[in-house]
């Protein structure tokens, strides 16, 4: 049987549960929700911030030409099948970042949107991933075959351990 805290998944899957549509209540009575929240090794309380993010995407690490065709493919991906990636942005951030990615929109022809939250158990993780200074490097998603240089996140929503008690 799986054995989870309500806790867990109320503050970590709460607000992702807003972006699919669904309630709280919902969240901490799904074996499928409590099953990925214990693979992932979510930890008991966290913090959040959902909002939007743009993104440009390249062909190259020198940022020159814009990757159309890697850009299209993400967002249809995220459109699809959504993005839960464990460990986001590590290299900026430092471990235990987990980023759900649930929406995209092209916004042009070398950036797209990004709907998100993001979780973490350390709030000066979720500080710096809403601090507009925060500056990210270039990284390569081999997946699409395109380099990223994410911009700033808008953080329209922050929550802590105790928003959901």
């Amino acid at each position: 049987m799986v054995q989870i805290e309500i806790s867990m998944l109320l503050t970590t899957l709460g607000l992702m549960s807003a972006g699919i549509g669904c309630s709280a209540a919902t969240v901490t009575n799904s074996l499928l929700l409590a099953e990925v929240a214990q693979q992932l090794s979510l930890p008991a309380s966290t913090w959040s911030a959902s909002g939007t993010h743009a993104a440009k995407g390249y062909t190259s690490e020198s940022a020159e030409t814009s990757s159309v065709e890697g850009l299209k493919q993400d967002c249809e991906n995220i459109n699809l099948n959504k993005k839960l990636a464990v460990d986001f942005r590590s290299d900026v951030l430092g471990p235990g970042v987990t980023g759900f990615f649930y929406k995209c929109e092209k916004v042009s022809e070398d950036t797209n949107n990004y709907w998100f939250t993001i979780s973490a158990a350390d709030k000066t993780q979720i500080d710096k991933l809403c601090d507009p200074h925060t500056s990210y490097p270039i990284v390569y998603d081999q997946q699409h075959d395109t380099w990223f240089i994410d911009e700033p996140f808008g953080c329209t929503q922050r929550t802590n351990p105790t928003d959901f008690f």
